[in-house]
């Protein structure tokens, strides 16, 4: 049996697709596809790609909060590490990362990776896979090493203490 995907729509589309694809007795999503990473990125801002309701490619609250009141559901987070942003100081943050939490989530994030010996791309991977809602990071890697660092974020176990000084960072 394979499963069905959505990518980057709405809230609102999501559950009409699958109220639809209920009443026509078909298969409905059930694997979602966001940008999701540890930071959380502002989506009231409009622009030429996505209007004046700002952005839907972010796995923000309500699609959070979506996929937690609906079991059996998945969610693929892609570019979970920020480009490399995380780890590499030339990396600057989208704007859209410019507002105070982001400064208490790096400070939780820098800390946990300080205490673990991994680095701040390994927590976050590890983070994504071991919480509440589990998420498939969705990693893309340009060498063997970037793809070796992401590998061992799978067997990093953060302890109920640190993941939640992750999650409390606001």
């Amino acid at each position: 049996m394979g499963l069905l995907g959505l990518s980057n729509f709405w809230g609102w589309q999501l559950e009409r697709a699958r109220r639809l694809a209920d009443a026509a007795g078909i298969a409905r999503a059930d694997v979602f596809q966001y940008h999701h990473t540890y930071l959380r990125m502002r989506t009231d801002i409009a622009g030429p790609r996505f209007g004046q309701d700002g952005e839907f490619g972010t796995a923000d609250g309500s699609i959070l909060s979506y996929l937690r009141a609906e079991p059996g559901t998945t969610l693929v987070g892609y570019s979970p590490l920020l480009n490399g942003t995380y780890v590499r100081d030339d990396r600057r943050l989208d704007e859209a990362y410019d507002h105070p939490g982001t400064t208490h989530r790096l400070e939780a994030l820098a800390s946990v990776a300080d205490e673990t010996g991994a680095t701040r791309n390994q927590v976050v991977l590890a983070w994504m896979l071991g919480g509440e809602l589990p998420v498939v990071p969705l990693v893309g890697v340009s060498s063997l090493p970037q793809l070796e660092e992401a590998l061992a974020a799978v067997d990093l176990e953060l302890t109920d203490d640190q993941r939640r000084r992750l999650d409390a960072a606001h």
